[in-house]
């Protein structure tokens, strides 16, 4: 994120677009956000997303790889070189003079009804807001998947949420990152992650273990991609999705 917000691109939309990749990638640099999520983020169309990272990608800040899931889905993987790049422009970048501030299929500007600058709270920099009468916001938690396999549908996600809930199992950081082996061990045995969740959801499983699915008498359904384009999406707990 810092070497992000330290690059030059000569496009504010693109260097959003790489900030968000970067605010998603691991320490190896690798992410795989699907285009839709990037674009829901960054408050923009997804085709011009797809806009800004082929220019990112043939400027050398990213490589992208295809991959193509057993069920015929597909995603990208993102591979993030922003320091490589930055040698290779010496430090110093000139966005050509006939370059846009954003592609001419789309304004940067926001629309009338919209603040020029709407507030944005970044984890790295806190926001003291003014003080005023209404009740005090929880705060928002925010939840990285990027650690298991792959992701479950969304109404499954929201059942076993709410089973927690309801069990006092609040959903937390290191519950998830600890679930991720498990879940990893279950894909190798051939099921799929929808399988793991959707069995804790029904059964009330607040822990997980691979084999309580074979004494569960699920079967395996060889899916573990099925769900590949959700990997590394970040969760909100306040979303309509809860």
């Amino acid at each position: 994120m810092v070497k992000a917000l330290k690059t030059k691109v000569g496009n504010p939309l693109r260097k959003l677009v790489l900030i968000k990749l970067a605010d998603n990638a691991s320490d190896t640099g690798e992410c795989w956000p699907s285009y839709r999520h990037i674009a829901d983020q960054c408050e923009i169309s997804r085709r011009s997303v797809m806009n800004h990272v082929k220019q990112l990608e043939q400027e050398g800040f990213l490589k992208r790889e295809y991959r193509k899931g057993e069920k015929g889905n597909s995603s990208n993987i993102f591979h993030l070189s922003i320091t490589k790049a930055e040698q290779q422009k010496a430090g110093e970048y000139t966005a050509p003079p006939s370059e846009p501030a954003a592609p001419s299929s789309e304004s940067a500007a926001l629309p009338p009804s919209e603040s020029a600058a709407p507030r944005t709270s970044h984890s790295i920099e806190p926001v003291n807001e003014p003080l005023n009468n209404k009740p005090k916001k929880s705060r928002k938690e925010v939840f990285d998947f990027s650690s298991w396999p792959a992701m479950p549908t969304e109404q499954t996600l929201n059942d076993w949420i709410a089973m927690r809930k309801d069990k006092k199992a609040k959903l937390n950081q290191t519950a998830i990152n600890r679930l991720a082996k498990h879940l990893h061990d279950a894909v190798n045995a051939g099921f799929s992650v929808e399988d793991c969740i959707a069995t804790c959801a029904t059964r009330g499983w607040v822990g997980f273990e691979a084999k309580w699915l074979i004494n569960a008498g699920v079967s395996p359904t060889n899916a573990a991609d099925e769900y590949s384009d959700w990997a590394g999406n970040v969760f909100d707990e306040r979303d309509p999705l809860i």
